[in-house]
């Protein structure tokens, strides 16, 4: 064999061996998302009611669990009928949250003789670091749960229902105000362990005046102060 034809075979023989030790580093690398394209969508149910999405992240598993419970701020919840779902970010850090849908029933927080839909926020105690946000569906006549994991990402409550689960401002208050545990949350007693879905302003204005005045001041809006004046509300 010819000088040149030994240089060439070497030159192919290492351009092989870059191309299989690419292959298989490709292979055993630890899986991470794509910052323009991946990001993890969650129906919580399958039926589009309550939905999960946290941008930039990567699915890397799903798997069926077994029924349990966590310890929460508003005491223990549990959870049936649950998936774990397991992600990755851009940099490979893996984190995890669970999702479920359960009767009604099962909940005795939930007061079914209301045609309103009622929420829990709440954040874990105990050994597992996460936030909590559960929701009853009067129409569906079912609760919906997802638990969001902070080991690894320090989401904030904010964070949980106004991004990830995409809730409006207007209809869904901040439950507590820090994201330190062991901060009480700001309701007034076992009561108020649910809190009902606020509508629009103007619905509000004329389906529960005094639930209007409790989350606006008098004066946001002359239109409906005006309208509750001529309702005899002052």
């Amino acid at each position: 064999m010819q000088t040149k034809e030994k240089i060439i075979l070497v030159v192919v023989l290492l351009v092989l061996a870059i191309g299989l030790f690419s292959w298989i580093s490709s292979i055993l690398a630890p899986p991470k998302a794509d910052l323009l394209n991946d990001v993890v969508f969650e129906k919580i149910g399958g039926d589009d009611f309550l939905n999960v999405t946290i941008k930039y992240c990567l699915k890397i598993d799903e798997k069926d669990i077994p029924d349990g419970s966590f310890s929460t701020n508003e005491g223990e919840l549990r959870y049936y009928n649950a998936k774990n779902i397991t992600y990755v970010d851009t940099s490979g850090i893996q984190d995890y949250f669970i999702i479920w849908k359960a009767d009604c029933d099962k909940y005795d927080w939930v007061d079914t003789n209301e045609s309103v839909n009622q929420y829990a926020s709440c954040y874990l105690t105990g050994d597992v670091e996460g936030k909590c946000f559960v929701e009853y569906s009067y129409e569906h006549n079912s609760v919906y749960g997802v638990m969001l994991s902070t080991a690894e990402h320090d989401y904030s409550e904010s964070e949980l229902i106004y991004k990830i689960l995409g809730l409006n401002r207007d209809g869904f208050d901040l439950v507590y105000s820090s994201t330190q545990y062991g901060y009480s949350s700001y309701s007034s007693g076992p009561s108020d362990h649910y809190h009902t879905v606020v509508p629009d302003r103007y619905t509000l204005s004329r389906t529960d005046p005094g639930a209007y005045y409790d989350h606006y001041e008098y004066g946001d809006n002359y239109e409906i102060d005006d309208y509750l004046e001529s309702e005899g509300y002052d």
